[in-house]
């Protein structure tokens, strides 16, 4: 599933969050993990830049090192923060890339840390976002996975990903379908209700002969409410959904549904691209 897994550090308590997220998987998949710090363009001085970096890998490698038996491999780069994770991943064969929502400069809660952003945006391998509200939660481990959907090829993608880890952590999956634009479920036999149906049934056979325990759920409501309300509602503890619905997207935009609960959800979101299942 994922042979190599890369966690990006700042040495920010978002990036130590992300981490132990990331070894959470590591330890189910029986990953490698690799851990990358980049002295950025903009930082006051060159020494400071590198010294910042490798204190910030340091803390990882002894994290990893005290908390797992998984082998980790580090490396300092320098330039644009996104594009060296971007391309660190490609060069090493990365499979998952787990980072921060939040780095050293903070952010509002409404915006994503910009290099997070960027990353999910662009990689072709899916990128787990641990948000500021998701420290401390993994020790927990992941009990309840959410993958929303909307039929959609992106949709599809997440929830092989999705199934894949619960089969892995022992988790329970919820598949959702968010109907937009209704105050309550429409009736049975209802266009809108009949095609959530089939979306769910089509997610429900893709599961048949796999080892997880699956329920489907049909809701009425603006999808991102009604994902983080869910989310709530239900304990979960990942989120697993596509970079795109149906209505598409240009590669470098996200799309809407996905950008909105990535900048709202307490939990952890795993974005998947359609092309990464």
């Amino acid at each position: 599933m994922y042979d190599r897994i890369l966690v990006p550090t700042d040495g920010s308590p978002s990036a130590e969050a992300a981490a132990r997220h990331g070894l959470v998987i590591a330890k189910a998949v029986d990953a490698s993990v690799h851990v990358i710090s980049v002295a950025g363009e903009t930082e006051r001085t060159e020494r400071l830049a590198e010294a910042q970096a490798r204190d910030a890998i340091s803390k990882l490698e002894e994290l990893i090192e005290q908390e797992s038996d998984r082998s980790c491999h580090s490396a300092l780069e320098h330039g644009s923060p996104y594009e060296a994770i971007l391309s660190y991943a490609s060069e090493n064969d990365i499979d998952l890339i787990v980072m921060g929502t939040h780095g050293r400069r903070g952010l509002s809660r409404v915006l994503l840390g910009s290099v997070t952003e960027r990353v999910i945006r662009l990689s072709n391998d899916p990128v787990l976002a641990v948000p500021p509200h998701a420290i401390g939660r993994e020790r927990e481990g992941y009990d309840k996975i959410l993958v929303p959907t909307d039929g959609s090829p992106g949709a599809t993608a997440a929830v092989e990903h999705g199934i894949a880890i619960a089969e892995r952590l022992g988790a329970a999956v919820r598949v959702l379908c968010a109907i937009e634009g209704e105050r309550g479920l429409p009736p049975v036999g209802d266009p809108l209700r009949d095609e959530a149906v089939e979306v769910l049934e089509a997610v429900s056979e893709r599961a048949a002969d796999r080892n997880v325990t699956l329920t489907t759920h049909v809701q009425p409501g603006t999808p991102h409410e009604v994902i983080n309300e869910f989310v709530s509602a239900h304990g979960i503890d990942l989120i697993t959904m596509g970079t795109h619905g149906r209505s598409g997207i240009r590669r470098h935009l996200l799309g809407s549904v996905t950008e909105r609960v990535l900048r709202t959800s307490d939990a952890p979101v795993l974005t998947v691209r359609q092309d990464t299942e």
